[in-house]
């Protein structure tokens, strides 16, 4: 059995209540007779109310599946918690392509009961339009014993998956007891980190590194090493305790694992460098610097020789303390490790300034407007987004006018939520509540 984790659903309760009891999905189109004579006895209404509430494969606890989302909303106006995460939806997934639509339905069922049964309302629907039959799971997020929100356990995955082997075992379906699990990479380290440094810019996990490399550089043991980092600004944790060594750069929150860094700078090749040092005599750190071939030009100190008297002095001694010449840039491998990652946030500042500029914000007023003017018009672009595929869906033509609009409106939509986020940071540094 290979079980999903379970994601938060922020928008209307009623489209993920309707792709879970999809029809489509929770009939049998690809079990033969007796598989369809079997589902025909569950689509059959009997007299008892728990038969005449379920249709298909759609099953409910707690609450009833016909009238799901209007119950679900029920509690919440109950206990006035309406806004943000309106359920969770999850799916179990079974590996077998040997087991009936009843049993997967039964497990799914079973599943749903002992870890959300006793505080939630859930609706449970087992699709079966692909080889591999698998459950949904629609929780609503506020519970209707006591009006607390799901949290903790409840909606960890990676804690209750246990449950889910119990109930596999118990039912004699195959499950991991020892599943791997993938690290996923943010985008953020994928895209924006790779395009700096393939651009030339340093970044906190470059910058990181060339700091361990220079402690490591100047250093003979973990004390040394510890202080070396310290003194560049670097928070340090290398409790012998703890399976991975971390570091925190200034102005970050978020520690960084040596391991991740590469092999050079797990654990143990950083107590083998440093026992290499111990042999050696340690010398003053210089980073290796590309030797660039320079052609003699004529400079403005040429042209400075060309003055005599006293304004070809007044020049010369411009020259010397540096106020000449003015063009002369900053030698960026002179600069302190603080200092650069000082000089990565600059363009994150420049962004604010120019949205402020841009949009003429001057108060918190006119920023929390325009953050409703953005809200109101992604709602808007999202109405309009919908009734494209719903007309799409009933058959209208695909011509390259709608097409190209739906395109269009997406595009907006993107660069609205990166305004909002943009305003989030604004609003965050300086110390407004939106």
């Amino acid at each position: 059995m290979a079980v999903s984790k379970l994601w938060p659903v922020r928008s209307r309760l009623s489209k993920v209540i309707n792709y879970a009891k999809d029809e489509n999905k929770t009939a049998a189109t690809l079990y033969n007779k007796s598989d369809l004579e079997a589902l025909k006895d569950v689509i059959a209404y009997a007299q008892n109310e728990e038969k005449t509430e379920r249709e298909f494969y759609v099953d409910a606890i707690n609450c009833n599946p016909l009238m799901a989302r209007d119950e679900f909303i029920y509690v919440k106006e109950e206990f006035d918690k309406l806004d943000g995460i309106q359920a969770y939806h999850g799916y179990l997934s079974f590996k077998e392509q040997d087991i009936t639509p009843d049993l997967a339905h039964e497990i799914g069922m079973e599943f749903a009961r002992r870890v959300w049964g006793k505080r939630f309302q859930i609706l449970v629907t087992t699709h079966l339009n692909t080889h591999h039959l698998h459950c949904h799971f629609v929780i609503n997020s506020v519970s209707f014993v006591d009006g607390k929100r799901l949290h903790g356990e409840e909606k960890a995955w990676f804690r209750f998956r246990h449950i889910a082997d119990e109930v596999s075992k118990e039912y004699g379906l195959y499950f991991d007891e020892k599943p791997k699990r993938q690290r996923k990479t943010s985008k953020i380290h994928k895209g924006y980190y790779q395009k700096l440094e393939s651009a030339g810019m340093p970044t906190r996990y470059s910058l990181a590194k060339s700091a361990i490399d220079e402690a490591i550089f100047k250093s003979t043991n973990l004390l040394s090493f510890e202080y070396e980092l310290k003194k560049m600004g670097y928070k340090v944790s290398l409790n012998p305790n703890h399976r991975y060594w971390t570091i925190i750069p200034k102005g970050y929150a978020k520690p960084i694992r040596l391991k991740a860094l590469g092999d050079e700078y797990t654990n143990e090749a950083i107590k083998k460098r440093l026992l290499e040092n111990q042999d050696l005599k340690l010398k003053t750190f210089s980073p290796c610097q590309i030797k660039v071939r320079v052609y003699h030009l004529p400079t403005r100190f040429d042209h400075i020789k060309k003055h005599k008297g006293i304004y070809g002095l007044y020049l010369h001694y411009c020259y010397r303390l540096g106020y000449l010449p003015k063009y002369k840039k900053q030698n960026p491998n002179h600069l302190h490790p603080l200092l650069k990652e000082d000089l990565l946030k600059v363009e994150e500042f420049s962004k604010e300034m120019r949205f402020l500029s841009k949009h003429q914000i001057k108060t918190d007023k006119d920023l929390f407007d325009y953050k409703e003017k953005l809200k109101k018009e992604i709602r808007i672009n999202n109405q309009k987004i919908e009734q494209i595929k719903y007309d799409f869906k009933k058959g209208l033509p695909k011509d390259s006018s709608r097409r190209y609009e739906l395109t269009a409106l997406r595009s907006y939509n993107t660069s609205y939520r990166q305004e909002l986020k943009l305003i989030d940071r604004i609003a965050k540094r300086s110390g407004m509540i939106l």
